[in-house]
C-alpha cells in the first residue's frame, strides 16, 4: 500500500460569520525559503485575517508527542513522530535541513493525523494535497478520514489533488481532523 506523503499544501477556509473574509494557507509557502522553513512544532499557530487557527499533530507511533511539520521543497504540511536528538521546535526561516528522526518522517503516513482548531466558525471550502514529495507519486488507493468523513483516493499521479467534495462547517474550538488511515 502506497502513503500519502505531503498531506496537504493549501487549504482555503472562509469564515461563516463574517462572508466577506476569506483566506488561503499555503503550506508549501510557509515551509519554503522566505517563509518559516523546514520546521516542527508542538502548536502552529495561524494568523488569519478573521482569526486564529492552530495545528497540532498526532502518529500512531509517537502518540500525542508528534509534530505539525512544515516541509521545504514542496513538501507543505505533515506530521513528524521524531525530533532529531539536536532539533528544536519553532519556525526556522531559510532552513531547509530536515529535523525528523528518520528524515522520511515528515509527511502524513500511516497512523498521522493533523488537527486543526479556530477560533472562530469557519467553512473550509476546498483542501488541496500534494502528492509529489518523497518518491510515492500516486493516492491510488489510499484512504484518508477528512473531517471525520472516509475516501478512497480513485485518482493517481503527481501533483495537486483538490477535494472539493463540498464545504466543511467547522465550529470555533473544534477540532477538524485531516487522518492517514493506512494501515502502518
Amino acid at each position: 500500500m502506497k502513503f500519502l506523503k505531503g498531506i496537504l499544501i493549501a487549504i482555503l477556509f472562509l469564515s461563516a460569520t463574517m462572508a466577506a473574509n476569506a483566506d488561503t494557507i499555503d503550506f508549501v509557502a510557509m515551509a519554503n525559503p522566505g517563509g518559516n522553513g523546514e520546521s516542527a512544532y508542538t502548536s502552529l499557530i495561524v494568523p488569519l485575517s478573521f482569526g486564529t487557527l492552530t495545528i497540532t499533530g498526532s502518529s500512531i507511533a509517537a502518540g500525542t508527542g508528534a509534530y505539525a511539520y512544515l516541509d521545504s521543497g514542496f513538501g507543505g504540511l505533515g506530521v513528524c513522530s521524531f525530533l532529531l536528538g539536536s532539533a528544536t521546535t519553532g519556525p526556522k526561516p531559510g532552513s531547509s535541513a530536515n529535523l525528523c528522526n528518520p528524515s522520511s518522517d515528515d509527511n502524513a503516513t500511516a497512523g498521522d493525523a493533523l488537527s486543526f482548531v479556530f477560533d472562530v466558525d469557519v467553512i473550509i471550502d476546498t483542501i488541496w494535497m500534494n502528492n509529489n514529495h518523497d518518491g510515492d507519486t500516486s493516492l491510488l488507493g489510499d484512504t484518508m478520514s477528512i473531517g471525520g468523513a472516509d475516501y478512497t483516493f480513485t485518482n493517481g499521479g503527481p501533483g495537486l489533488n483538490s477535494f472539493t467534495l463540498f464545504s466543511y462547517i467547522v465550529n470555533a474550538g473544534v477540532p477538524f481532523i485531516i487522518a492517514n488511515n493506512n494501515i502502518p
